[in-house]
């Protein structure tokens, strides 16, 4: 869609590019945030469906019928999408926005100003937000080997919250800041990307399905010589593992896709072989931070499966 007053044949500055899974009322909800904040550039909104069954798909033709809505057949994984959005996007510059995001007033044109003051910029993100207003940390260095087991949303992150392996992979120092600051890589989350570094470097990888396809494209950002920063007057909430149908515990197949992204992180962009000791070192911490997670899983899945069997409700056996 373009921005009010447009005509068809106006030079199109920003593509927005949004990949739908079963996003329900979020996914509306943020197509929706994009034309209450829309910014003072020319634009389009592309959404890409990946094979939903909720109806959201419907939902979005019906309510934004402008809007370029591309149904995959299949969830092929984020990448996959994503780059189908690209091939077709129009704009200077693109904007990647998740299906659970809302974009705060000016968030859009903070990002789009920046990359005008900066042409070095290959990227700027914004500052992504919990609905509660507290910082997420998803402006982050690349990391070593150390944040296998040092990551993020790892345990030992959440007992040793203030080690510097994580305040540096983190980036704890920025936390509270107001100004722009350059960083190795931002989540896709909401990211806006110039259409020349695009050119130059390629979309998304295909071959990640979702986790760290957003750290490899930056990765790649900055071998090619392009400044990456975060925007922290962009605002924009991130209702992150919120979803239609979203369990409390993570599917197991989250867990292995995670864990299998970011090995090919390391080898795509570290490696030279997978048994030199770096890959061994980063391959075992992996898989020591898996297979815990993967077995309270599955303990916790048939812990609920044999709950709701045992309480069922009158009348609702077999017949």
């Amino acid at each position: 869609m373009r921005a009010a007053g447009s005509r068809a044949n106006d030079p199109i500055e920003l593509s927005v590019v949004i990949v739908n899974y079963n996003g329900g009322e979020l996914v509306k909800a943020c197509v929706g945030s994009v034309y209450d904040n829309a910014p003072r550039r020319p634009f389009e909104v592309i959404v890409v469906d990946n094979g939903s069954t909720d109806g959201s798909a419907a939902a979005i033709e019906t309510a934004y019928p402008n809007v370029q809505l591309i149904r995959r057949k299949r969830n092929d994984g984020l990448a996959k999408a994503f780059n189908d959005g690209v091939a077709v996007m129009r704009g200077r510059h693109l904007l990647s926005l998740d299906d659970g995001t809302r974009v705060l007033p000016g968030a859009i044109d903070a990002l789009l100003d920046f990359l005008q003051a900066h042409p070095s910029a290959g990227a700027a993100g914004a500052r992504l937000y919990d609905p509660d207003m507290t910082v997420q940390p998803v402006a982050r260095r690349f990391p070593n080997p150390l944040n296998a087991i040092f990551g993020r949303r790892s345990l030992l992150t959440k007992l040793f919250p203030n080690s510097p392996i994580v305040k540096r992979y983190l980036m704890s120092e920025f936390t509270d800041s107001i100004e722009p600051f350059e960083v190795d890589w931002n989540s896709s989350a909401a990211m806006a990307i110039r259409r020349a570094a695009i050119d130059q470097v390629g979309a998304m990888d295909p071959r990640y399905f979702v986790y760290w396809a957003d750290a490899d494209w930056c990765c790649r950002l900055r071998k090619a010589k392009w400044d990456i920063y975060c925007v922290p007057r962009s605002k924009v909430v991130h209702l992150e593992n919120l979803r239609a149908g979203y369990r409390p515990r993570p599917k197991s197949r989250m867990i292995v896709d995670f864990h299998v992204g970011a090995y090919r992180f390391y080898r795509n962009n570290y490696l030279r072989a997978w048994w030199t000791p770096l890959g061994l070192i980063s391959a075992a911490g992996l898989i020591v931070r898996a297979v815990p997670l993967l077995v309270t899983n599955e303990i916790g899945r048939l812990f609920s499966q044999a709950g709701a069997g045992r309480y069922k409700p009158a009348g609702s056996g077999p017949k």
